[in-house]
């Protein structure tokens, strides 16, 4: 609804009621001319009015009042001029005519069309109006001209008197200018009252300053984080009240900075300073900030929420246990890995922790704090596997969810998708996975509507891919598209002297869990231990601790307890060439990172951890070839 009020002379009132009407405008008429006028206006408490409108002298006072509410003045014209001054030749023969300065524009255009020049004054009060009026009817003057003041002082002095009429036309207009103001005013209103709401509201803590470097916003959480509660801040200069900020140095250079630490108070703060353009002249600057330790909690409290979902990775690469030169250099390789976004093939057998890699890759990479969503390839047929990686739309199949449901690919959005057993996905869901990888966009079941999507695909295979491509099981060009950076993980024989730090992780972890005493191992039990195959790897290892500490009431463990039953049928221990496997071990690696860095000596030297003198002496060794 407009609130806009007019304030017009008695004479105007029903002129300005078919204006009114003919706009279709709703506005409150106000019948009174000058200090009557202005004396309206300032008895209301509250003025309901966005705009008023208002003619002549009222217009000009209400001007010079100090009024807070826009006005639109009703202009008066050259014809309205001359329409009073036909009416006045009707009346009298020497005619006058007082005006206020607004109307002197309508004067000078009638008397130039005229060409003469019509008797006036300009006046500047209702007291004035007075005074000339009397010195008008001194000086033999029969009519007088003027605004609605003069219509009511005029017979005072035995003078006619002629009131400047406006016309529809003009009337209509200036309703229209102010239901325009009205609405534009309302507009900046609520943009003003919603930016008010964010800045009261926010988080973070919000400090402007204007081009003098003065505050002019200072927001509730900036009042927290800064410890300084105290209204009269607004108007001081941000140097003598926060001199750390430097946010004076934003507007004087007027060059955007962000994620700067701060200490104020001993606490550290993450700074953006933005410099305020307005027509490439700088206006101003903004500071946001938060307090590191409030972003770490938060953060703790996303990750704490994301467990919940199922879609974290709990694994770090500290959590590797191992002090074999082997499993060393594999989370190496690994670790710089994490540096990218590229896919990784991870290879190893059943057991060696393929997926603890690839969470560990996940959360040492700049995608850590997005979702970690996997899955089982080998695990679900392939029709319920391709609903899980691709999701549906509502009614796609019979039995499927009435809301749709997303994939994995979409929940993985931002962050990485491990696709574990990659080798048994079905070949038509192949090509599917293929173009989803190329495109980095995913369809529903049953949707004709493309989803983009940013993942990262860590894949995982304790079979031969090569071979699988060869024999025509799997797709060659998704092999190239998965082997983009790889990954060979050791099995647990080629690592052997990793058993007893693994066995007595396992070993503590479930005695702890268990409420039991912790297990030990005799020298010869241990041996025979580090002897045993473990075709599991670590995953047996592991299930081995576990039985052991349920079901052994011993503390101390020798080798004639490791019975059937702890070790399994058909494994008895053997010994193996473990300095031979060893060897084969470091020669693929060393062969892999090669490939990895073109050949480059000095590069796969950095990444192995060795000197250029000890990987030449390697090379040679195992008659390996570079070509720089």
């Amino acid at each position: 609804m407009n609130k806009i009020g007019m304030i017009v002379p008695k004479d105007l009132v029903k002129t300005a009621t078919e204006a009114m009407n003919d706009s279709g405008v709703e506005i409150t008429l106000l019948e009174g001319s000058m200090d009557e006028g202005v004396r309206m206006v300032n008895d209301l408490e509250d003025s309901p009015y966005e705009v008023l409108i208002a003619r002549g002298g009222t217009d000009e006072l209400l001007k010079k009042s100090g009024i807070e509410i826009p006005i639109v003045t009703i202009p008066i014209t050259p014809t309205d001029i001359l329409r009073a001054m036909k009416t006045g030749e009707k009346k009298g023969s020497k005619i006058a005519l007082i005006a206020f300065q607004n109307m002197m524009p309508a004067i000078k255009g009638y008397e130039e069309v005229m060409e003469y020049e019509i008797e006036k004054c300009v006046v500047e009060s209702s007291k004035e109006v007075e005074e000339k009026i009397a010195m008008f009817a001194a000086e033999g003057f029969d009519t007088i001209i003027g605004g609605g003041i003069v219509g009511d002082l005029g017979t005072k002095y035995g003078v006619n008197t002629i009131v400047i009429n406006t016309g529809k036309d003009v009337i209509l207009r200036s309703i229209l200018e102010a239901k325009r103001l009205a609405a534009a005013m309302r507009e900046e209103k609520e943009k003003g009252e919603k930016f008010r709401t964010v800045v009261e509201y926010a988080y973070d803590g919000i400090i402007s300053i204007d081009r003098d470097g003065r505050i002019n916003v200072l927001n509730p959480s900036a009042e927290n984080l800064l410890r300084k509660k105290n209204p009269r801040l607004i108007g001081k200069n941000i140097q003598e009240v926060f001199p750390q900020i430097d946010l004076v140095d934003t507007l004087n250079r007027g060059v955007e900075e962000t994620e700067v630490i701060k200490n104020i108070h001993g606490s550290p703060f993450i700074f953006s300073k933005i410099p305020i353009h307005v027509e490439k002249e700088t206006i101003g600057a903004i500071a946001i900030f938060q307090d590191t330790g409030k972003i770490q909690r938060m953060e703790e409290k996303i990750r704490r929420e994301s467990v919940k979902t199922g879609h974290f990775a709990r694994y770090i690469f500290d959590n590797i246990q191992s002090v074999s030169d082997v499993m060393r250099e594999s989370i190496q390789i690994a670790k710089e890995y994490a540096k990218t976004h590229s896919t990784v093939l991870i290879e190893g057998e059943t057991g060696t922790g393929k997926e603890i890699v690839a969470q560990s890759i996940h959360n040492a990479s700049r995608r850590a704090h997005d979702p970690f969503v996997a899955v089982n390839c080998a695990a679900l047929p392939e029709s319920l596997l391709e609903s899980e990686l691709f999701g549906y739309v509502p009614g796609a199949f019979t039995g499927a969810d009435r809301k749709g449901k997303k994939g994995i690919f979409e929940l993985a959005h931002g962050g990485t998708i491990f696709l574990d057993e990659i080798s048994e996905i079905h070949p038509r869901l192949q090509g599917r996975l293929l173009r989803v990888i190329q495109e980095k966009q995913v369809m529903r079941i049953g949707d004709n509507r493309v989803i983009p999507i940013d993942v990262r695909i860590i894949a995982a295979t304790n079979r031969n891919l090569e071979q699988l491509v060869e024999e025509g099981h799997f797709r060659e060009d998704l092999y190239y598209r998965l082997n983009v950076l790889r990954l060979l993980l050791p099995s647990l024989r080629e690592r052997r002297e990793d058993i007893p730090l693994l066995l007595e992780h396992f070993l503590q972890q479930y005695s702890e869990r268990m409420g039991k005493e912790k297990i030990c191992m005799e020298k010869d039990a241990l041996e025979t231990l580090c002897q045993y195959p473990w075709k599991g790897n670590v995953r047996e290892l592991k299930n081995f601790a576990e039985r052991l500490v349920v079901m052994e009431q011993k503390t101390t463990i020798q080798e004639s307890d490791l019975k059937e039953r702890f070790l399994g049928r058909g494994n008895k221990p053997q010994k193996v060439k473990q300095e031979v496997q060893l060897a084969n071990v470091e020669k693929n690696t060393i062969e892999q990172v090669l490939l990895q860095h073109g050949g480059n000596i000095s590069k796969a030297a950095v990444m192995l951890g060795t000197s250029r003198t000890t990987l030449w002496r390697k090379l040679k060794k195992y008659g390996i070839n570079v070509s720089k």
